[in-house]
């Protein structure tokens, strides 16, 4: 996480389970973005596989919704783990797409699962797009 941003942050935590993060500031600080779902425009039957070890036409609707939306499912279904920490996102190896969407709302809130943060708990800083199924929790 104290790399220069635009690179890759993975990390294991409770022993069982990877999160991603993108690093965001200049080098030697330590400022991360977790991402926390996604939702599959390409490759879902290999995330389906990956995940649930699932042919994905054996899927219900729920259990599609369900493959990445959640920051350790996310990193099952990508096959991300901490061979992937600090690769450049512009590389081919793992990389953010711009794919230009813009016809969505952004909500803007608190961050959830961390009332151990003390004050930062209740800083507006999770986003994600109104009304997408694909979110990790509202």
């Amino acid at each position: 996480m104290f790399e220069a941003g635009g690179v890759s942050y993975i990390y294991f935590i409770y022993g069982l389970y990877y999160c991603f993060n993108v690093v965001t500031a200049e080098e030697g600080i330590p400022q991360a973005v977790l991402i926390r779902a996604l939702q599959p425009v390409e490759g879902i039957e290999e995330m389906a596989l990956l995940r649930v070890k699932k042919d994905i036409k054996e899927l219900t609707k729920k259990q599609i919704i369900n493959i990445a939306n959640g920051p350790a499912k996310l990193c099952s279904a990508l096959k991300l783990d901490k061979t992937l920490n600090a690769v450049n996102l512009t590389s081919n190896i793992l990389y953010i797409e711009d794919v230009n969407y813009n016809n969505f709302e952004i909500v803007e809130t608190t961050r959830i699962g961390i009332d151990y943060a003390e004050e930062a708990k209740d800083y507006p800083w999770r986003f994600y797009i109104k009304d997408n199924p694909y979110i990790s929790k509202k």
